[in-house]
């Protein structure tokens, strides 16, 4: 049985994307992750909270429930990117890098989103080139381009 970690999920892809898995693959299969704990959680939801810039407890956690898939979701989004754009660095970056680190290890399944800010805002929003320019604006695009 496919067992997947989702770091981010409290996000607005995290938080649908769980509760579609936990559907599909059952509670017992997805292990939920983010900065803080949700406001609710169901009897049998695993949830852990993963600051993801630590890899020893991303790394910890995907041992102890014996994950084969690491969808990784979280990140500093535009608004406090710009106004904190160190700690946007260490976040996107840093927990990415992290990430792939553990799925490398672990010889996971591997899943991490793009974004549209990472061509910045003069990129055709549909069918953009494979090969077009990434020209972020945002220090988000920029952690997504790095």
């Amino acid at each position: 049985m496919k067992k997947v970690l989702v770091t981010g999920c409290l996000g607005q892809i995290g938080s649908e994307l769980i509760t579609r898995l936990r559907q599909e693959l059952g509670s017992e299969n997805v292990i939920a992750t983010d900065i803080r704990m949700p406001e609710v959680i169901e009897k049998n939801d695993i949830f852990e909270i993963l600051d993801v810039m630590d890899y020893e407890k991303m790394r910890s956690i995907a041992e102890q429930y014996q994950v084969d898939t690491l969808i990784h979701l979280a990140a500093l989004l535009s608004a406090v990117a710009e106004a904190k754009p160190q700690l946007a660095w260490n976040l996107n970056v840093t927990g990415l890098v992290n990430a792939l680190e553990v799925a490398r290890e672990f010889q996971l399944k591997f899943f991490t989103p793009s974004s549209i800010g990472a061509f910045g805002p003069n990129t055709p929003k549909d069918h953009t080139p494979q090969d077009t320019l990434q020209r972020p604006t945002t220090m988000y695009g920029v952690t997504k381009v790095a």
